[in-house]
């Protein structure tokens, strides 16, 4: 989750600054927001292994719960 909003602040801030830089400074904004992405992924797996095994039942059902949810909503703002 902070991953993607991570991504989508940092991707819609670079479209607008970006055109104004220079090569070298377009190359070392992308490495360090490349580097700042692959930490959040590997602390995302590493927290994902910990507690995935730990809670595994308990996610299938509540991710289930969530879809039930979200289809419920879609189709009551469908029919009504």
């Amino acid at each position: 989750f902070i991953q993607g909003i991570a991504t989508s602040i940092d991707a819609l801030s670079v479209g607008f600054a970006i055109a104004d830089y220079g090569f070298a400074m377009a190359l070392a904004c992308s490495l360090i927001i490349a580097a700042v992405t692959f930490l959040m992924c590997m602390a995302g797996l590493s927290i994902g292994r910990k507690f995935g095994t730990r809670f595994s039942g308990k996610a299938a059902v509540l991710g289930g719960v969530i879809l039930i949810v979200i289809g419920l909503e879609i189709f009551i703002t469908g029919v009504f």
